[in-house]
């Protein structure tokens, strides 16, 4: 009996072992490169098929920076590329990320957000500007509680980012304000929690980041959201008070660590119902 029970310990302590191996020195190298179409009711005909790359939470500086993921998820060439806050640690890093980002191929250009990342590595540099300027410099786009519209012929689809929701640092009312009520919104939003303040029909798909998936999960879905508001599941395509979310389970952390939660980027393609005229 007792050679059996020290067997099953031994056995128990190696796959332990095995399982923390796995999800602190090759999970956080990984990446899954996902497809999605995702229907959006009022999407002009124009942008039919519209394909965009969402990826998230670089975290350039940490101990398990995205890097060698966003340029593997580059290739994936797409009309638009987003990317939803936490891109570096520090603002020194801001030069590398934005090298990162520009290293994407699209159509219409590259958008990001602040995260709560970015905007502790803007306060530990007094307020410097320079992180944007660097992205600026790549032909990275912030879009910093402001929006912008894309246009085919007389079609419109409007590309809005909310500033990080953490710190009151968000302004829904003054990012969706240019936005006419009857045309198609993207909303990027680094946290989920945007929820509490977005209001049905303000935005037709709202993409996030920030929760790394869960980055770790079971099984039957995350252990913690990373969220004020307690969510079913924070990655994939959601449904949040009616609004679709395309959440992103990130390609970097700041805590090497990930288990049944590899880093990811998602090709959006949207698509218009099937009875859409």
């Amino acid at each position: 009996m007792k050679r059996w029970l020290a067997a099953g310990l031994t056995t128990a302590a190696a796959s332990g072992a095995a399982v923390l191996f796995h999800s602190v020195l090759v999970a956080p190298r990984e990446l899954k490169l996902n497809h999605r179409d995702i229907v959006l009711h009022r999407l002009p005909a124009a942008f039919d098929g519209y394909e965009i790359l969402h990826l998230s939470d670089l975290h350039i500086g940490s101990p398990a920076p995205g890097a060698e993921q966003a340029l593997r998820a580059a290739a994936m060439e797409a009309d638009l590329v987003v990317c939803t806050g936490d891109m570096v640690e520090r603002v020194r890093y801001a030069d590398a990320c934005g090298r990162l980002l520009a290293t994407t191929r699209s159509q219409d250009g590259i958008v990001c957000i602040p995260g709560n990342h970015d905007n502790k590595a803007i306060r530990l540099a007094r307020g410097s500007k320079t992180m944007w300027e660097c992205f600026r410099a790549h032909g990275v786009r912030p879009l910093i509680n402001e929006g912008f519209a894309l246009e085919r012929g007389d079609d419109r689809l409007w590309i809005v980012g909310v500033d990080d929701p953490y710190g009151d640092h968000a302004d829904l009312g003054r990012a969706l304000s240019a936005v006419p009520p009857d045309e198609a919104v993207i909303l990027l939003a680094h946290s989920p929690d945007i929820a509490s303040s977005l209001q049905p029909g303000q935005a037709d798909l709202v993409m996030t980041g920030h929760c790394h998936g869960g980055q770790v999960r079971t099984p039957w879905g995350p252990i913690f959201t990373r969220t004020r508001r307690r969510f079913p599941d924070v990655l994939g395509l959601q449904t949040i008070d009616g609004t679709p979310y395309q959440m992103s389970g990130g390609l970097g952390s700041s805590i090497p660590l990930r288990f049944l939660c590899p880093p990811e980027a998602t090709l959006v393609r949207l698509v218009r119902p099937p009875s859409a005229p």
